[in-house]
């Protein structure tokens, strides 16, 4: 046992190691694709629909809506003891979940950026892995209506658990969603010819 730590915190604090060298050494400084005034400009008003809190909250809910059929049998093999044997249609709403998200997220930053607001990263990350908030929405759904788990436990246990898969389901939709925007964002400002 001693020696499994041993080796796996040598190999962690290496690994640390060469990772920073790299990242500091490989990575350079970001290039925006056309020139930007170093002053940021003031962000005029705006409907109430149009501000990135807003697009933030509801920019999950159509990725929600096209995985939550789905989520309710990943649920039930993961607390009901049944075996899932669908991974085909499991990877082709995946799949489904990746396009709706990049494209809802996409056209969400649009929106943003016509009204004038240049503030497109954090809602862009957010407005996708909002849809970890829904899923886990659906988990308290889940455990009120479908499993019969009482004690406190099993609860903690539940949502706990729970609240790791849809963290790690939201990380993972914002990151889509975040790529897509920035790869949109610097096609559409290539573009741009300034005089």
């Amino acid at each position: 046992r001693q020696a499994a730590r041993t080796k796996q915190a040598v190999v962690s604090t290496q690994s640390t190691g060469v990772g920073a060298v790299f990242g500091r050494n490989i990575s350079g400084t970001p290039q925006p694709p056309c020139r930007i005034n170093p002053v940021p400009r003031q962000i005029p008003e705006k409907k109430w629909f149009m501000e990135p809190s807003f697009i933030m909250f509801t920019g999950g809910i159509l990725p929600f809506g096209s995985v939550f059929i789905e989520m309710y049998f990943i649920f039930t093999s993961f607390w009901a003891y049944k075996i899932y044997y669908v991974y085909g249609f499991m990877l082709l709403v995946y799949l489904i979940l990746l396009v709706v998200t990049v494209c809802i997220t996409i056209v969400s930053i649009y929106f943003l950026l016509n009204s004038e607001d240049y503030r497109w990263q954090w809602t862009s990350f957010l407005s996708a892995a909002s849809t970890g908030f829904y899923i886990y929405l659906y988990a308290i759904y889940y455990f009120i209506f479908k499993t019969k788990m009482y004690g406190l436990f099993q609860t903690v246990f539940y949502f706990a658990n729970m609240f790791v898969f849809s963290l790690g389901f939201g990380i993972m939709c914002g990151t889509f969603g975040y790529l897509a925007c920035r790869l949109f964002i610097y096609k559409i400002y290539a573009t741009v010819k300034i005089d």
